[in-house]
């Protein structure tokens, strides 16, 4: 659509035109002076914006629209669909990204499910290939990743609460090892595009299995560089990397978490009371510190317990009874050295020359509570 702007000044332009055609005529600056003219005319037109929309335009990119949405989303392609893709070569900058020495074949074989290499035998069996596939896929190396990641986690979290029960170091283990807690950290890790799965995006089950998978390649690749130098104190060294891989990927998932909440509790005044006992303290006496708007929607008790005479914990609460259960989690708490006010893990390099003990194992409830 064109906007035809100061018609006046164009036909004043063209006399103007005229008028100088005659003046200078045999003159060779007619052609400049003519062009300079029609140059001012031609910018007497403007132009409409070309991001200006017709209605017919509206309508149309409405119903690309509405086509789109029936269709639905375009299918997730894979990176090789595109070209310029080399599985190898991306394999070993992932483990460059880590700052690890992976042994590659190891590496290659954690990102190999068992569902992809039962595929591509079923392909060369409908094609009437009778080739002997000899890939191994990563069920091993995720099952020996597992359990390094498994005991390490236990040995590190017994080291960090050693006053804990064992069944809250079971229940923080149980977190950090949950589907849920898994899938996070290796989604983030950037191995969508290097699984090999017959389907993409693959499931969330071959991200857990490449995370163990690779946890065990990288003690394999220790275990083999130690093999290499002959150096059997090497061997320990292969395992801490391992060790040291859970502990900057997994363990950092308790940061700005309660862990008392990970520990299902259903009876904390009487576990408060065995616990107690078993140390040779007083029985817990609960008592109301204050108390306000009773008579209200909203009311809130604060109620304290008291051993042997002194404050070791205290809650507010809807009701007395719920300040009274809320009072014993915060004591249980306080005497198994869990309180907010405690030292922070140990992380980075403050953790990497810790001393752990496969072998120690925590009191359970059953063992204190029956004293």
């Amino acid at each position: 659509m064109i906007q035809k702007v100061g018609k006046m000044s164009a036909v004043h332009n063209l006399r103007n035109i005229f008028l100088l055609h005659n003046s200078f005529r045999n003159s060779k600056h007619v052609v400049s002076m003519l062009h300079c003219s029609a140059q001012k005319y031609v910018n007497t037109v403007t132009y409409a914006p070309k991001y200006t929309s017709s209605r017919r335009k509206v309508a149309y990119l409405k119903e690309l629209y509405r086509r789109k949405l029936e269709v639905g989303p375009d299918e997730v392609k894979h990176p090789s669909a595109f070209g310029c893709w080399n599985h190898a070569s991306e394999v070993y900058a992932f483990g460059k990204r880590l700052g690890e020495e992976f042994d590659e074949q190891k590496l290659a074989q954690a990102f190999i499910q068992k569902s992809f290499v039962e595929s591509e035998k079923e392909k060369q069996k409908n094609l009437g290939l009778l080739l002997d596939v000899n890939v191994e896929d990563n069920t091993k190396l995720a099952h020996e990743g597992r359990i390094l990641a498994s005991d390490f986690v236990k040995a590190y979290l017994r080291y960090s609460y050693p006053h804990l029960f064992e069944e809250g170091i079971c229940a923080i283990h149980d977190f950090l090892m949950s589907h849920s807690t898994l899938f996070h950290v290796a989604s983030n890790l950037g191995v969508r595009d290097l699984i090999q799965s017959p389907t993409y995006p693959p499931s969330e089950e071959d991200y857990i299995t490449t995370l163990m998978a690779v946890i065990g390649a990288l003690t394999h690749s220790d275990l083999s560089a130690a093999n290499n130098d002959h150096d059997v104190t090497n061997t320990k060294k292969g395992l801490s990397r391992a060790e040291l891989f859970v502990l900057d990927f997994l363990v950092p998932q308790l940061i700005g978490r309660d862990v008392m909440e990970m520990w299902e509790l259903a009876n904390p005044m009487g576990l408060l009371v065995g616990l107690l006992r078993a140390r040779g303290l007083g029985q817990p006496e609960p008592r109301m510190l204050w108390d306000a708007a009773k008579n209200t929607i909203m009311p809130v008790y604060n109620v304290g317990i008291y051993v042997d005479k002194k404050l070791i914990g205290k809650s507010p609460g809807e009701t007395a009874a719920i300040a009274e259960e809320m009072a014993a989690r915060d004591t249980l708490r306080n005497l198994l050295g869990m309180s907010n006010s405690r030292s922070p893990l140990q992380l980075g390099d403050q953790a990497r020359h810790l001393q752990l003990d496969y072998r120690l194992r925590n009191a359970s409830v059953q063992e204190v509570t029956s004293v």
